[in-house]
């Protein structure tokens, strides 16, 4: 695991973006310095890192990657108290930070992008005219009454639905959107 860090982090995240959005990714990647060859190395090793029975498990791996979390925070869920660890990422997503929730024993039971405490909501136009990496999933649901959220049932995917439309977001930022059928 020695080497592997908050850029390669962020490579790895664009990995399931690229699937939206291609461009951006592109763009992304050459923003971090990274060749083509880094950028699918990052996400082949973080992948190699989940598999490995070496390897640390739930938030040990986090904490072995991206450092101490920034902020750790206890959450009440009914009778189930968890915690949020939240790290920056430096680069791409300034406003943004990495939160994994975490349950007993360390097990990471979710991880996206979140807005960093203290940051403002963005003004968000209309569904329809959302740009892509414009907001992350909290962003819609406060912006948006009525908004609903949904587990498409792909890792590292979420929907929001809002206004006849569809949000889809990867990694909790926001790729596309598509209306309702």
């Amino acid at each position: 695991m020695e080497g592997f860090a908050r850029r390669e982090f962020q490579l790895m995240l664009l990995r399931r973006m690229a699937d939206f959005q291609p461009d951006l990714v592109t763009e992304a990647r050459i923003e971090l310095g990274a060749s083509l060859g880094e950028y699918m190395a990052a996400h082949n090793r973080w992948q190699t890192m989940q598999h490995s029975r070496r390897a640390p498990r739930g938030l040990a791996l986090y904490r072995a990657v991206l450092g101490p979390p920034e902020t750790e925070q206890p959450v009440q869920v009914g009778d189930v108290t968890v915690k949020n660890c939240s790290w920056p990422l430096p680069g791409l997503w300034p406003d943004l930070r990495w939160q994994v929730t975490v349950g007993f024993g360390g097990a990471v039971l979710h991880g996206w992008l979140v807005r960093s405490p203290g940051a403002a909501v963005p003004d968000l136009p209309r569904p329809e005219r959302l740009a892509p990496w414009s907001c992350v999933v909290n962003d819609a649901l406060t912006r948006f009454p009525g908004a609903w959220q949904a587990d498409p049932g792909t890792a590292s995917q979420w929907v929001v639905h809002v206004d006849g439309h569809r949000l889809w977001f990867v990694h909790g930022l926001l790729q596309i959107v598509k209306p309702d059928a």
